[in-house]
């Protein structure tokens, strides 16, 4: 394993512990949350008139194979919405629903569902069913690497967040273990998914990951890990101190040993992008082409 393994895992352990997850010791989640009884195939949770109901049933059109999580909302005696998870492959429920006021713009919570669909390092589906005047929707919020217990009050205003981290980066410049990645903070907001990671109520935990990161990698790897930079500068873009970050990496990058690699000015997988817009770059102009690709300020 190379030597700067410990990046990625210290950053998801801090991830876990900050938000109080499954992970952490201490007590279960901050949010009333269902939880499955030894062999149970269905679970409750309720708050104020808002009932999260989940059921593990058979549903030959989406697995043939494995029971799936159905997740089902009511207000009071009225069904609002059922949603369909995605089945794990495990033979007892990889699945959770959380209640917790997320809008403010709402009078009443939204229901935060994950499922599991198995695999090394992905993914938990994530889902948000929120009220949108008088119906009730669900928003998509992505399949993230971890155990799907992301949800916390990052910044104290009784209102919860998707606390997550830029999966993006987890494979792009280096392996799995070898890469470190930036906060990302998500929320629903009348009934759409916003990422909220640029809003400066965000600082402080943008700051205290950065911390954490770089408290995580040995000086020896500090200038030679392209998965920990590109992190690093993400997680400093975050702050706003992305294109010292970048000035930084130009001035200890060793580009002489540098043999740069094919990437496409598009940002369309390699094997998909036009011939004229492939061009070799080194890391440090990659990773550039790459943040501002993906709406990191580092100019």
């Amino acid at each position: 394993m190379p030597p700067v393994a410990p990046v990625l895992t210290a950053a998801l352990t801090a991830l876990v512990l900050m938000a109080g997850g499954a992970g952490a010791e201490g007590p279960g989640p901050r949010f009333p949350t269902t939880v499955f009884e030894t062999g149970a195939k269905g679970a409750a949770v309720t708050v104020g008139d808002v009932t999260a109901s989940i059921s593990m049933v058979l549903r030959p059109r989406i697995d043939a194979d494995f029971e799936v999580p159905v997740l089902t909302v009511s207000v009071g005696e009225r069904r609002v919405l059922e949603a369909v998870g995605v089945a794990s492959g495990f033979d007892f429920p990889a699945t959770e629903a959380s209640i917790a006021d997320m809008d403010p713009n709402n009078t009443r919570p939204e229901v935060y569902f994950t499922s599991f669909s198995g695999g090394m390092h992905c993914c938990t589906e994530v889902m948000v069913a929120t009220q949108v005047g008088d119906k009730w929707a669900a928003v998509p919020a992505g399949a993230f690497d971890g155990d799907g217990d992301f949800l916390q009050d990052l910044d104290g205003d009784g209102h919860a967040e998707i606390v997550t981290v830029d999966n993006r980066f987890l494979y792009e410049f280096d392996c799995y273990a070898c890469s470190a990645a930036p906060l990302q903070i998500l929320t629903v907001r009348r009934g759409k998914l916003v990422d909220a990671s640029g809003e400066i109520q965000f600082l402080p935990a943008h700051r205290a990951w950065l911390a954490q990161m770089e408290g995580a990698i040995g000086p020896a790897q500090r200038w030679t890990s392209r998965g920990f930079l590109a992190g690093w500068v993400a997680a400093k873009a975050r702050l706003g101190e992305g294109a010292d970050a970048l000035s930084q990496l130009a001035a200890n990058w060793d580009l002489a040993a540098d043999a740069g690699e094919e990437v496409c000015l598009t940002g369309q997988p390699i094997e998909e992008c036009p011939r004229r817009k492939k061009v070799t770059l080194k890391f440090p102009d990659h990773l550039k082409l790459f943040l501002e690709q993906h709406g990191y300020a580092v100019t």
